[in-house]
């Protein structure tokens, strides 16, 4: 080989590699036409409308939790990925990082604080009872002793049910509860007002809320007691989108109403 072309080659080709080197970079030196920003891992179920659903036409998992949830991780810099889970493997996911928080409605309960950190709450509201449309022996949880009543299991109605003396049924969500609710299976359901307002309205089940809500909750992010710095991030997100009127906006167009407060 001429060895004049042999060095005009290896010049060519070390050329040729600057020139990429360079068209994969922004002047930032970081790379583009990719999202390199640190995955925030998100737990929740996707089939707990208006909290957490799928949509009908993109199938994509939405919902008031799931906004609240992508509008933090955008201010505190991170790309969300949202990891549908049944709710009674959302906590032991949590605990074996198969994600880094739970956006779910999940109510902040003493029992829960031992084990668990939580951010500021983002939602408030409360517990109301179920019942098929031609029940009117049942007017409110203090009736529903030696009746059964269906759940999804961890969740903290479970244990509303139970504490009024009902016999407990457990489902994988709270559609089947429904479900075997419209059919007369089970004689009652508990579950979130703001879930029954929205839910209940344009369905076709044969069911209705009764009475006012039993309880007050808070409802909020969950994380694992280590995440400290990742509490802080979101917590401060949060109030900065409390503060810029954000959580009203997405609380209105899902609800109607600020349930923030």
């Amino acid at each position: 080989m001429n060895r004049n072309y042999f060095f005009l080659s290896l010049l060519t080709a070390f050329m040729l590699s600057l020139v990429t080197a360079c068209g994969a970079s922004d002047d930032n030196g970081g790379s583009t036409g990719k999202d390199e920003r640190e995955v925030l891992k998100i737990g929740t179920e996707a089939t707990y409308p208006p909290f957490s659903y799928r949509d009908a036409e993109s199938n994509e998992v939405t919902g008031y939790d799931v906004e609240i949830a992508r509008e933090v991780a955008k201010r505190i810099g991170m790309k969300p990925e949202f990891i549908p889970t049944e709710w009674k493997g959302m906590f032991s996911s949590l605990d074996s990082k198969r994600f880094d928080m739970v956006a779910n409605q999940v109510t902040i309960t003493d029992e829960r604080k031992e084990k668990y950190a939580f951010s500021e709450p983002y939602t408030k509201s409360g517990g109301q009872v179920i019942v098929h449309e031609s029940n009117d022996e049942i007017k409110g949880i203090k009736d529903l002793k030696g009746k059964t009543v269906g759940t999804t299991q961890g969740s903290n109605y479970a244990k509303a049910a139970e504490e009024a003396g009902a016999k407990i049924k457990y489902y994988k969500g709270i559609a089947q509860v429904l479900a075997d609710l419209n059919v007369k299976r089970i004689d009652a359901a508990l579950n979130d007002r703001l879930f029954i307002q929205q839910e209940l309205k344009d369905s076709n089940y044969e069911v209705k809320a009764i009475g006012d809500p039993f309880n007050e909750n808070e409802m909020a992010f969950a994380f694992r007691k280590d995440q400290k710095d990742l509490i802080e991030q979101v917590n401060s997100a949060l109030k900065e989108m409390k503060e810029d009127g954000t959580i009203a906006e997405i609380s209105e167009k899902y609800f109607g109403e600020d349930v923030s407060e």
